[in-house]
């Protein structure tokens, strides 16, 4: 069998099972949502405080210029003296374009080589850079989700007592083992470890590992601990912008919103599917029965708009804009 042969029965295979997923994911939420009507989600988005939109818009802003500070570390570790004005404004264009399309490997990445090449960054440091943000972000949601699991492992019995039910006409359902709290612990604990051994591994100057001819470079101890605190600080402000929409009157905590969107966000994630669209609202409403349904709906719809569409567009116009500036530069 040929390479090329391999690789695309390679991608098929990907696309087929994220198909699968989006598929599975809508009927799940179909099922979790069968007797919501359209009227009673725009009700429920009448009812949200504009003051709460209007917080959860500069959480949003904040949110983004967080994650401006993955790539400038990054490109500080490869030595590059980039302007920080011009390392924000790459980077909220390949977050804004990558959040939402998926596949931020080929989207974020693309539009990250484009624009730093253009700033005069070597392809070399750009790779570099492109393998630091995702290891960073992998790094950070790893830990947090082993931190939900060890010490808040309700939020996932909760969650995967839920959608058993949906699940189980489409699969065998839900192994009764993965809902005891001790394995949930375990395996949370078990993650930790296993980060801060490679955190401690990595040691003051880093690590090279080669895996079947690829070399990984693994950076220090320092970077990996700075990486994770800014993932933490990132992904907490964006789990707060879904708290602040949440009715007050609901009996729910931030802890309890945050294990749920990390949770939500690591399945939307590992299922490829773009912008996580479906798996992530069933998730959520999964983890978060006690939220009334129509109120959680339209808050994820318009946690939507607000951390994915009106930053996708933002960026789309950037970068339009940066295409035109760089083509009458030329001329």
């Amino acid at each position: 069998m040929s390479v090329n042969t391999r690789k695309l029965l390679w991608h098929g295979s990907i696309f087929l099972l994220t198909l699968m997923i989006f598929v599975l994911a809508i009927k799940a939420l179909y099922g979790l949502t069968q007797s919501i009507s359209l009227d009673d989600v725009w009700q429920a988005i009448d009812q949200i405080p504009n003051i709460n939109i209007f917080f959860a818009v500069l959480v949003v802003a904040f949110g983004y210029l967080i994650l401006t500070l993955y790539d400038a570390i990054a490109l500080k570790h490869m030595g590059s003296r980039l302007p920080f004005r011009k390392i924000a404004f790459t980077s909220f264009t390949a977050y804004a374009i990558g959040h939402t399309i998926g596949l931020a490997v080929l989207s974020a990445s693309g539009v990250r080589y484009r624009m730093y090449r253009v700033s005069g960054v070597q392809p070399e440091h750009i790779a570099n850079v492109i393998w630091l943000v995702s290891m960073a972000f992998t790094f950070g949601i790893s830990t947090l989700v082993a931190l939900s699991l060890a010490f808040n492992p309700d939020a996932l019995i909760v969650m995967l007592g839920q959608l058993d039910e949906h699940l189980a006409s489409a699969s065998a359902g839900i192994p009764s083992f993965m809902r005891e709290r001790a394995v949930i612990q375990g395996m949370g604990i078990a993650m930790l470890v296993a980060i801060l051994s490679i955190i401690v591994w990595s040691g003051k100057s880093g690590r090279h590992v080669k895996i079947r001819g690829w070399r990984f470079d693994l950076p220090p101890s320092w970077m990996l601990i700075q990486q994770i605190v800014i993932s933490i600080i990132d992904l907490a402000s964006v789990a707060f912008v879904l708290y602040l929409l949440l009715p007050q009157t609901a009996d729910i905590s931030f802890i309890m919103v945050f294990s749920a969107f990390i949770q939500s966000m690591i399945l939307a994630i590992l299922s490829h599917v773009p912008g996580g669209l479906g798996v992530f609202e069933v998730t959520m409403i999964a983890s978060l029965p006690q939220v009334d349904k129509p109120y959680l709906l339209a808050v994820l719809l318009l946690f939507r708009l607000l951390y994915y569409i009106l930053p996708f567009l933002l960026a789309v116009l950037f970068f339009i804009i940066h295409e035109i500036w760089l083509r009458l530069r030329e001329r």
